[in-house]
């Protein structure tokens, strides 16, 4: 069966503005990928929220960007080394108002609600997770949600191309991206041909080479994401370079943004900010040595993860 284009439902959306994507829910104000964060962002405007997933020592799959519980909530140590039962579903967020950490079956159960069927996940596999984790989630849906069908609510966000054969055996109707911050990256081991769309770093996709990769992938009829933009500024240049979906932790902020291009349109805003100014290359500046040093952990991260790919593991994965 072919995948589905990524997010249909939204095809017919005619102002041809990007979607917004609440970046761990409405996370700057709300703790993130609580339920209460996701639920915040869709009353915000977000089309679509973004999370990421991790399996417990006890297979229970949990809604948490860290691989560790020490950042976000009262608890400690990593996720893969604590048991869901017994510790972890009674821990709490360390963000007020102190909820409790959502389980991946929550969240589904929060996009299955009455009013919630055009609410889209984005999942978030990061390099340290497992393939394993798409052959969980897939048991997950088939036990919890019998013959309902959420391929058109959910996109596989994937970090590395280690997941690419799990996704095509355990998931193969859901769209699929790649989430990265490297072009080279992308177009080696992301090629069109095996995903549907991709999700850059806003900064990446600023530049020249970034704009142009923007018009060449979208020519290629695959849609574009960007993350994470939280300043009014660069959410007015990412319409401007034509992505079709803004990752913020600030869903208000850009649905304020947002409104005014429904308003005032694309010309009416630029004449409203003609002082305003975005130049690239400031910016990068501004944070090289910051962004340079998180490339390259990004890199070293990426090739580790490639040059420890053991085949035989992963087919046995693939066969269980």
């Amino acid at each position: 069966m072919s995948r589905r284009q990524i997010l249909t439902f939204a095809a017919a959306r005619t102002n041809k503005l990007p979607l917004s994507v609440g970046h761990r829910g409405a996370s700057e104000q709300w703790p993130e990928n609580s339920i209460i964060s996701m639920a915040q962002a869709v009353k915000d405007g977000a089309d679509g929220l973004e999370g990421d997933l991790h399996l417990t020592a006890d297979g229970e799959i949990i809604v948490m960007h860290d691989p560790s519980l020490d950042r976000t909530t009262d608890g400690t140590g990593l996720i893969k080394n604590r048991p869901w039962h017994g510790y972890i579903d009674g821990l709490k967020s360390k963000k007020e108002p102190h909820v409790g950490v959502p389980r991946c079956v929550d969240v589904l159960a929060f996009l299955a609600q009455d009013g919630n069927e055009k609410v889209w996940w984005n999942i978030d596999i990061k390099m340290n997770n497992s393939p394993l984790l798409l052959s969980k989630f897939a048991k997950l849906l088939e036990d919890h949600f019998p013959g309902r069908d959420f391929s058109p609510q959910i996109v596989l966000g994937l970090w590395h191309p280690k997941f690419l054969a799990a996704a095509d055996k355990y998931l193969p109707t859901f769209s699929r991206i790649h989430i990265g911050f490297s072009l080279p990256i992308a177009l080696e081991h992301f090629p069109p041909s095996t995903v549907d769309g991709y999700s850059i770093n806003f900064m990446v996709l600023s530049t020249p080479a970034g704009r142009q990769f923007v018009k060449d992938m979208q020519a290629a009829g695959k849609q574009i994401m960007t993350w994470t933009v939280n300043e009014p500024l660069e959410a007015r240049e990412a319409v401007k370079i034509g992505v079709d979906y803004i990752l913020t932790d600030r869903t208000k902020v850009l649905s304020n943004v947002l409104y005014e291009f429904e308003t005032l349109g694309k010309d009416g805003v630029e004449q409203k900010y003609a002082t305003e100014a975005f130049d690239t290359w400031s910016r990068w500046s501004k944070y090289a040595f910051w962004r340079t040093l998180i490339w390259m952990f990004l890199t070293v991260r990426f090739n580790s993860a490639t040059k420890q790919l053991d085949p035989e593991y992963e087919e046995k994965i693939l066969v269980k």
